[in-house]
């Protein structure tokens, strides 16, 4: 199990279960908290160290004891008396008996099997709340990558317009600008500490809730991720009949069926036996009476389906029987709906992205270096260089949140299909390293007008 779960969720999966083995896990997650998070490692923690995702893994250990119950014979019941005759001989009547359930034992085979299927039924289920969990996390993740590359983006067009607030307070001073078009450029660079500030209020709000996925305490939350989102893969390499590997691949269906499996051979058990009587016990027993002899013999106790023949039972058995089929249908058809909903969403955010960084953006840049030349060369107004400006911080906050939808989306396609997507580690330049290579001409602050 942990080993093909690994495999889906792109990282190792262990369930610590002595002391040692959690002191071991504890030991991981601060060394993994040591070093700048990535995607993957923040994984790793949640999967070691979230409290929930352990009390999940516990029901395997209940299953594990329904299991071994369910495989030995039911203990023997021992009972006695002793009674006193009212008239001679006056001697003791002394009774011994023991007995056993007989149905119970011959029924063994069934409840084993039937344990057995429930154990595989919660492996599946549990399965599938580890992978539901893997998904939250990189999502969260992705999230606070983002955040921060928004923030580290609004921090340097900040010390742009910082600066030609400072260079148009300067000019008024020197009587070259009215002071409309010094609020103007001042209202700009106000607007940019605002944004600036909703973006540190993002970023806690993002680190929180990983922080929660991840189990942390109050002492464990100065963690630092890698800076910037990873790039886009070289492209996105979709299984062919993904619906039909969904239905084959996910855990929580793979658990429906099983219940469903667990609900049929219920209810043609009961059909077959209905008319038997609930209880049957078998045993022997011995009595010796008051005048010294004593007997001895088999004893059967046989519960008569007189009044009670199974109906309710068999009606009850019959109702959890089409709730599990509904509940599989149902299933069946989400599943479906779900691979087609994130894949057209995965192809929608990747020619997004592509859009932005191949064209929109350059084009934005383009007009921003241009409008600053032109001001500089006194052929443009303040006011198309501010418009310019704000479309550029505009294209340049999508281009970021256009990123971060891909990998929401790449997530989500994964959770539905229920395993890793080929090529998931991305193979491109994070956005925040191709950006840092090159600081364009739009971000510097226009020169003042001779």
């Amino acid at each position: 199990m942990q080993t093909q779960l690994g495999e889906r969720a792109g990282v190792a999966v262990t369930w610590p279960l002595t002391q040692e083995e959690r002191a071991k896990a504890e030991a991981a997650v601060r060394d993994l908290l040591a070093a700048d998070l990535t995607v993957d490692s923040a994984v790793q923690i949640a999967l070691l160290n979230n409290r929930a995702l352990r009390a999940t893994f516990e029901e395997l250990g209940l299953s594990q004891a329904g299991l071994a119950a369910a495989t030995r014979l039911p203990n023997p019941s021992f009972d006695a008396s002793v009674r006193w005759p009212h008239r001679a001989p006056r001697g003791p009547n002394v009774a011994f008996g023991l007995s056993a359930p007989l149905l119970e034992a011959l029924l063994l085979p069934a409840r084993k099997s039937a344990a057995q299927a429930q154990l595989v039924q919660t492996q599946y289920r549990v399965s599938h709340e580890v992978l539901a969990l893997v998904a939250e996390v990189r999502r969260a993740a992705y999230d606070v990558l983002a955040q921060q590359e928004l923030r580290t983006r609004w921090a340097v067009i900040m010390e742009v317009n910082d600066a030609a607030a400072d260079l148009a307070r300067r000019q008024f001073e020197a009587g070259n600008i009215p002071s409309i078009e010094l609020a103007e450029i001042q209202a700009s660079a106000q607007e940019t500490q605002v944004e600036l500030v909703r973006t540190a209020a993002e970023i806690h709000r993002a680190r929180e809730h990983l922080n929660r996925l991840l189990g942390l305490a109050s002492n464990q939350i100065g963690w630092q991720m890698a800076e910037g989102l990873p790039g886009l893969p070289a492209n996105d390499t979709l299984p062919d009949e993904l619906e039909v590997q969904a239905l084959a691949h996910r855990l929580d269906l793979a658990a429906l069926k099983t219940q469903t499996e667990l609900a049929q051979k219920a209810f043609e058990l009961k059909r077959r036996t209905r008319l038997l009587p609930g209880e049957a016990n078998l045993g022997i027993s011995t009595e010796r009476e008051s005048e010294g002899g004593r007997v001895t013999g088999p004893s059967l106790s046989v519960q008569v389906p007189l009044f009670d023949q199974g109906q309710p039972e068999l009606a009850r058995l019959a109702a959890e029987l089409r709730q599990a089929q509904d509940r599989l249908d149902a299933l069946s058809a989400d599943i479906g709906s779900e691979i087609r909903a994130a894949r057209a969403m995965l192809t929608a955010s990747r020619q997004a992205v592509e859009f932005y960084q191949n064209t929109l953006l350059p084009q934005r840049r383009a007009i921003l270096r241009e409008s600053l030349l032109h001001y500089n060369a006194m052929q443009k107004s303040i006011y198309a260089l501010l418009a310019a400006k704000h479309e550029q911080q505009v294209t340049e906050r999508q281009s970021v949140e256009a990123l971060r939808d891909y990998w929401f989306a790449r997530t989500e396609l994964e959770r539905a299909l229920g395993q890793r997507l080929p090529g998931s580690t991305a193979t491109s330049t994070p956005q925040s390293a191709a950006a840092s290579k090159e600081k364009p001409a739009s971000e510097q602050a226009p020169h003042s007008h001779p």
